[in-house]
Order: C-alpha cells, then structure tokens, then sequence
C-alpha cells in the first residue's frame, strides 16, 4: 500500500528534491573521477638488464661466477581509453526515467494549456532517443516511438482530462508502470547487446540532455544575484542590513568576474594551479533556484502552481538535466562540457546583469532604505519581470548568432563523439568488420574536423581506433592534431609513449618538454621526460627531471621507483641504500623489485622477506621483476618457499611472455635446496639447442656438474657451451679436463682463451694455467654431493633390511643418477641379489649423466653380460679399449668372459629344467 503521507504533494516534492540532489552529487562525483575513468593513465614498467653474480664457484685462485641477470623497473606513463562507460550511461538513463515520470505525473494535474506545452518535451525527448535503430519490432522500426508516445501521452491526458480526483501518488504510480514497462520492452527486444542498447540510448539522448542543461542555466541563471540581494538584505535588524553600494560592489564583482571569464575562454587562475571553473557557479545558483522557488511564484503563478507544480517540476528537471552533465563528466566529453562552461558563463552574466539592472530600476530606494527586498523582488512596480529574461535570451542568441551557433555545434559533437565510441567498441569487439571502423572513424572526423576542432575526445578516440587496428602512422597524426588544437597532458604522455623507438627520441623530447612547458605541475611529464634522458648521456638532465618530478608530487610512487632505478643504473649503491630504507607498500611492485635488486647487488645477508604473492595471477613486468628478485634472494638463503608460486604462474597463459625466466627460477630453487636431478630435469628444455640463451644454460649445467664432481660430463657441457657463445665457458672446461687426468687438454683451452681478442678472460687463464704448471691444481668446489646422506642409509640397510635397501636404491637413482659412488653401489647391490636387469637399468641410468666414467663403464658391460644383454655392451668395449691400458683391458675381456659364461650356463640350467 502507498503511504497516505507519500500521497501529498509536498511528500512526492521531497522525492523529486531527493532524487535531484542525488544526481546533482553523482556529477560532482563524476567531475573528478570521469576523465580518470574514461582516459585512465597506466603507469608503464620498463625493465633493463643488470649483470648479477649469484654465486662463486671457486677454482683456486680462480673464481667461476654464476652469473644471471638482474632487472632494473623504471615507470613512464600511457593513456588507454577512451573507454565507454555503460553505467553512467545506465544512470542517466534510469534518472531521465525517474523525471519523466514526474515530469508526467506534474503536468497532468494542470490546465489544458500548461499541460499541452509539458508534453512538448516528452514528445521530443523520445524521438531523440532514435529507437528506431534498435528494430525492437522487426520491420516496423517507428512502431515502438508510436506505441511510446501513444501510451505516455494518452495515459497523461486521460488522467488530465477525466482523473482530476486522482491523486497524484496514484498518477505516479500509473505513469511509472507504463515508463517501466516501455523500458523493459525497449531493453529486452533490441537488437544490440543490453550495455550497447544502453549506451546507444544514452548518446542518442545526447541533444536532448543538452537541451535539459540548458533549461536549468536559463532558469537558474539569476539566482546568485539574488542570492547577494538576500545577504545584503535579510537580517533582521536594519542595522545589520548593507546598504546599496556594498550591493552593488558584490554584484559587479560577480558580474565582473564572469566578464573576465568570457573574455578568456573561460580560463581564470585563482592560484598557481588552480583555476575557477564555471560550473562552480552553477552549484549556489541551482540551490537558490530550488529554496527560493517558493518566493518566485509571482513570476509563474499564472501559468503553473507552486504546490503541487513547479515545487515538483523543478526537481525533476534539475535531475534529468544533472544526469546529463554527468554522464558528460563521466566520458569526459570534450565538446559538452566546454559548451556547458561556455552556457553557464555567458548566461550567468547577460542574465545576472539584466536582472541586476531589473532590481536596481524597480527597488533602489527600498534597498537605499535597507529594506528586506528580497521578500519581494518578484512584484515589480516599473519593469516587468519577463523583460530580465528577454533581454538575456536575446542577449545570448546574438552572441550566439555572430559566432555561428558554436553552443549547437559543440552538443552535435559531443553526440557524434559517443555514437563514435560505441562504434568504436563494436568495431573492436568485431574486428573484421571494417564497416563498424570507418563508421566510427566518420563520426570522429565530423565531431573533431567539422564540428568543434578543439575536440580533444574525438582526436582520442580516433587514436584509439588506430592503435586497435595497429596503424601507427594514422595513431600519431591525431594525436598531434590534438595537440595542435590546444595543450593537453594527457595526449602529450601517449605521444610520448608512442614515439618510444630510438629513431623517434628527439621528437618524443620535445613533446614531453613542451607538455610540461604547458603543464608545469604535472609530475607525469616530468618522470616521462626523466626517462627519455636515460637514454642519451646528459644524466644532469635525468636528474633534474627525476628532483622536479619529486617536488611536485613527494612520495609519489613513479618518482620513488625512478629515482632509485637512477641510482642503480649508475652503479651508486650507497645512495641506493639510503632511499630504499622506506619500505614499499604491497601495491608497489617496481620499488620494491629495485629495493631487492639492490640487496642482490650489495650482497645483504637477510632482506626483509618479500610477501604478497599468493594472489598474483597474471605478471606483468613489475611484478615479474619483483618476483624473480624475491626468488633469487630465496636461492641465496637456500629457501624454497617461492616454489609453489613460480609453478602456478607458470601455468598461467598471460605468463607465456615470462615462461622461460620462471623455469629458470624454478630450477634455480630446486638446486639451491639439495633437489639436484629435479633442478636438472626442468633446466634441460631450455639448454636444448644452440642459441646463445641456450648456451648460458649449457654453461651452468657444466657448473652443477662440477659441484656434483661429475669432471668429464662437465667438461663436455661446458666444451658445448663454449661452442655456442659463451667463452667463460673455456675456464671451466679446462678446470674439468685437469680434473679428469687430462692435463694437455686443459692446457691448449687455456692456451685458445689467453690468445683470443677478447682480454677479459686472459687474467683468469693465466692463474689457472700457472696453477696447473706447478702442480698446485686447486681443489674439487667445495658443495655437498647429491645422494651422500641417502646412500648411508641404503649401505646400513642392505644386510639388516634388503626390502628398506631396495627402496632407498630406487630413490636413489631417481634424485641423484649423477652420482657416481652411489650408482656403482646401487649396481653391486641388485648384482649380489642376482637382480640382474636391476643392475644393468641402474648403471645405464648412471652412464646417461656420465658417459665417460670408466668405473661405470666397465660396471656397465659387466652388467650387460650378466643380464644377457651383450649387444648393449659393445659400444661401451670399444670406448674401454681406447681408454686403458692394453693389460687392464685384457683383464676386463677375461673377466667379461666369464660373466657371459655364467650367464649361459644358467640359461641351459634353466632350460633343462
């Protein structure tokens, strides 16, 4: 049931005040969250490599380093958008919606003439619509504009005509269920999607919400004089009262300041980057109009009541006309936001200047005699009220005339600018259809060529539209366009970010220097024009921007990350040190991978312990950069803990980019924390090949092997990688071969590594070989071998508990088959078990990581005889008898001989059977 206090007039006012207020808010909302929304700016990392030792291998007096690349973040800044938004639009909608119920509900409950020119601007709000286009019957595109109108129109004049004892709750009622209803038509039978059906009606309604600020401005227009009219005459004293002249002082500063306004295009600065915006005016005006409604009645009263009429018309209104603006707020629409400043100042000040006069001619004795005026300034005695409105109308439609009606022009543009995004939209949601594109394409070039060329939206959204379709050339030409109409940071921070190639770095320059020329407080361009400079030799310039950049915004996350990225870059770590004692919020992903790079760099012992990574998803670079530092710091410290992390990101495909640096870390951790044949397992895809990537990783899997004592295997891999590209490579292999018993071997590496052109290595060379000359060749690294602790275990077990033994063995030749000790031991285990397949798997698995160790070589063919194998085993006889001696040879064949014999007398024993 409806409340009988909603039922009364001033209830159902106090909706409409409700729902005017509401919307007046969301475009203060909107005012300074739209163009942020709509023309996001995106902070953009960038990474550049670093060389970063991990570790040290020691050769003596020679140092091996595990050498990886650290990743420096600097931050520069992009424009995305324009993006539509489908919720203002949805919004605007829904509040144009609410008023025109009330707008309905109102106007049938007054005369026949009040009400025929009420529904002058339903008719043309729902033709403005264009419904038409979303075929909501099929064939019959117009019928729903008719079915609308006859609905809406029959139903107010039948309640006009025939229901005057209905009240006007009722007539809300009625009148909301036909608006729901046609909505809910128009929505669930277009023929677009329901956010374009949404958006197709909001840019459609374009000209009409235009229409409705305009009403509001010209209504309103006087109040703030009024408003000064009551502060100079409202107390209750006449003392208290001012007089004429401070009336008249406030009132030409106010008009003065509007004058200023339009003689500067609107540009006023208050204080160093701050200047007053028209629409600031409109806020007390737009309040006066709606408290001092009451005392204006004497100005209306002929033509519509204030109870029950205008109290209610007002509100609905100013909600539709608030919509409006903020939907234009809210896609921060260039043309219909400079029209409405433009509307809003031109008619503040030809409309408060006329009624300034109007007071002055009707009033000035009473005002003289302090006199409370504004009781009743709307009851003239000499000049009409009417005329204040005449003369102000005629006022702006001559300016308008003599500048060729820019007002229509620009909310024309402003319409074209959003049928253009939702082309836009369509087009990139169906790429092939080029159609979409050139259609969008016309409605920017109309809107920002012909209509309005400062249209900064329309060469936005051109722009767009060309770097969706990968056109470059196109991409710049509108932007410059744009920044050729006028000065705009935003534009200027995406030519920037377009002109990002080596060739393009003078141009880029001069676009962000004369973007901050101006914009001088825009620490965006500073940052941007700080990172432009890294890349010339002029690093006062870098730091000169970096300081600005600091000034203008302190604390600011791009210039905390730049700065230190600088500090890095330059190789100065002590400073480095000093601003990275603030910690990084959570949120800040590229400080915080600077600050660990510089603990990497600097070799601190216990970082803090970095966090927040449970809840990434997708990597992008800074967070990439952030996570691999935290791995590596991880690797350091011997601790796993990122593990589970670097394996689910690794699934992830928006990682695909980073794929090979987190198998990388992946591996990397695995060996730091003892899990060798694991770390060895997932490295080996990315040391396939013979690229110089592949070589790097060639090149530390030699490293391994030397920690694991594998010399030979060792020398093979790292003989690969030298191969491949990486000469460092050299030094370990000579190191192996000296190791393996090959001492002239190593020295004619040594000796190809001290002639080559390349001198960074010569020093190295030298020490090893005088190392080897004198017969001090340095000890086998110092690591733990893989397996040593499990092959205890198994040794202890085998005559105690075989089963246990057995097991241990198979672990052990699953996560360590590189050693050597243990494989052999494995070997004899399942050989004295007479398990002799057993065996014979265990020494080839031993054999796959070192294929030139003569202890599992001879292991192996003696294997192979007693498993019946042979054929296996010739291969492996012919690298022994080039490798020993002719007497240890001849034993081997004797003791192979045997072996076989055993294994065939045990076949004809079992046969025989």
């Amino acid at each position: 049931m409806i409340n009988s206090a909603m039922q009364r007039p001033g209830a159902w006012a106090l909706v409409l005040a409700s729902l005017a207020v509401l919307a007046v808010g969301l475009a203060g909302f909107y005012y300074f969250t739209g163009e942020a929304a709509t023309l996001p700016l995106r902070q953009v990392p960038h990474l550049e490599t670093v060389p970063l030792t991990l570790e040290q291998l020691p050769l003596g007096a020679v140092q091996l380093p595990v050498q990886v690349s650290g990743f420096i973040v600097s931050l520069t800044h992009d424009l995305g958008g324009p993006l539509t938004q489908p919720v203002a639009a949805g919004i605007f909608l829904t509040l144009l919606a609410l008023a025109l119920t009330g707008w309905l509900a109102v106007a049938s409950t007054l005369s026949r003439i009040p009400f025929a020119i009420g529904m002058g601007p339903v008719v043309f709000l729902w033709m403005s619509l264009d419904t038409a286009s979303l075929r909501i019957f099929e064939g019959h595109e117009q019928l729903f504009l008719y079915l609308a109108l006859g609905l809406l129109l029959g139903g107010a004049y039948a309640l006009q005509a025939f229901g005057e004892s209905v009240q006007l709750g009722r007539r809300w009622l009625l009148l909301g269920v036909l608006v729901a209803a046609l909505s809910a038509l128009l929505l669930t039978r277009s023929a677009l999607p329901l956010h374009e059906t949404v958006l197709h009606l909001a840019a459609a309604g374009t000209l009409a919400g235009a229409v409705l600020v305009l009403l509001v401005v010209l209504w309103v227009a006087i109040e703030n004089v009024r408003i000064l009219l009551w502060l100079n005459t409202q107390a209750e004293q006449p003392a208290s009262r001012f007089g004429l002249g401070v009336f008249l002082t406030s009132s030409l500063l106010y008009l003065g300041t509007l004058f200023w306004l339009w003689w500067n295009d609107g540009q006023m600065t208050i204080l160093p980057g701050l200047r007053l915006d028209p629409l600031v005016l409109l806020l007390p005006a737009v309040l006066a109009g709606g408290l001092g409604l009451r005392q204006r009645a004497p100005s209306y009263a002929s033509w519509l009541p204030y109870r029950a009429g205008a109290d209610q018309l007002y509100p609905a209104l100013l909600a539709a006309a608030a919509g409006a603006l903020a939907y234009a707020f809210a896609t921060a629409n260039t043309p219909l936001l400079d029209a409405a400043r433009e509307l809003t100042t031109v008619a503040l000040l030809l409309l408060g200047a006329a009624f300034l006069l109007y007071i002055l001619i009707n009033f000035l004795p009473l005002i003289s005699q302090k006199l409370k005026v504004y009781r009743v300034v709307f009851e003239p005695r000499r000049l009409p009220f009417y005329t204040v409105y005449i003369m102000g109308v005629v006022g702006i439609g001559l300016l308008q005339l003599r500048a060729g009606w820019p007002l229509a022009n620009q909310a024309l543009a402003g319409q074209y600018n959003n049928f253009g995004d939702l082309a836009r939209q369509q087009s990139e949601a169906n790429p092939d259809d080029l159609a979409l594109a050139v259609l969008a394409e016309r409605y920017y070039a109309e809107s920002g060529d012909v209509l309005y060329r400062s249209n900064r939206k329309a060469q936005l959204g051109r722009a767009a539209l060309y770097r969706f379709r990968q056109q470059r050339r196109n991409e710049l030409k509108a932007l410059d366009r744009g920044l050729q109409r006028g000065p705009d940071e935003r534009v200027s921070l995406r030519l920037g970010a377009l002109l990002g190639d080596k060739e393009d770095l003078f141009q880029a320059l001069d676009v962000l220097r004369e973007g901050l020329q101006d914009n001088p407080r825009s620490e965006a361009l500073a940052n941007d024009l700080a990172q432009r400079f890294t890349q010339t030799t002029l690093t006062d310039s870098v730091a000169h921007y970096l300081d600005r950049a600091e000034a203008l915004a302190p604390g600011n996350y791009a210039s905390r990350t730049n700065q230190l990225a600088f500090l890095l870059q330059q190789g100065l770590l002590t400073e480095a040190a000093t601003l990275s004692s603030h910690a990084a919020l959570a949120n800040e992903p590229a400080l915080t991978s600077n600050q660990l790079l510089r603990a990497l760099l600097q070799n601190q012992q216990r970082p803090a312990a970095p966090t927040g990574f449970a809840s990434l998803t997708d990597l992008d670079n800074a967070s990439f950069a952030q996570l691999y530092h935290a791995a590596l710091l991880g690797v350091r410290q011997r601790r796993a803990t990122l593990l589970p992390t670097l394996t689910r990101l690794n699934k992830q495909p928006a990682n695909e980019p980073y794929y090979e640096q987190l198998v990388f870390l992946q591996a990397l951790t695995l060996h730091a924390v003892g899990q060798e044949q694991a770390a060895r397992l997932t490295l080996a895809p990315l040391a396939a090949g013979s690229s110089a990537t592949a070589a790097y990783y060639q090149q530390l899997f030699g490293i391994w092997q030397l920690q694991q004592g594998q010399f030979g295997t060792a020398a093979r891999q790292f003989a690969l990688a030298a191969a491949h590209g990486v000469p460092s490579a050299n030094l370990g292999r000579a190191y192996a071969l000296a190791r393996t018993g090959q001492p002239d071997s190593a020295r004619a590496v040594l000796a190809r590594l001290q002639a080559a052109p390349d001198s960074t290595l010569h020093p190295a060379a030298q020490a090893l070989a005088q190392a080897m000359a004198t017969g001090n060749m340095p000890a086998a690294p110092a690591a733990p071998v893989a397996g040593t602790a499990l092959l205890a275990q198994a040794r202890q077990a085998e005559q105690q508990k075989p089963g246990q033994a057995t097991k241990l063995y198979q672990r052990l030749l699953r996560e360590a088959p590189f050693n050597e000790t243990a494989v052999l031991a494995a070997g004899r285990f399942y050989t004295q078990r007479r398990n002799y397949p057993a065996a014979y798997e265990a020494l080839r698995l031993g054999l796959d990581e070192n294929p030139v160790s003569l202890p599992l070589l001879r292991a192996y063919v003696l294997a192979a005889a007693d498993a019946g194998l042979t054929d296996y085993a010739t291969e492996a006889m012919a690298q022994l008898q080039q490798q020993l001696p002719a007497a240890d040879f001849a034993a081997l064949q004797a003791t192979y001989a045997q072996h076989r014999a055993a294994r065939a007398a045990a076949a004809d024993a079992f046969e025989t059977r």
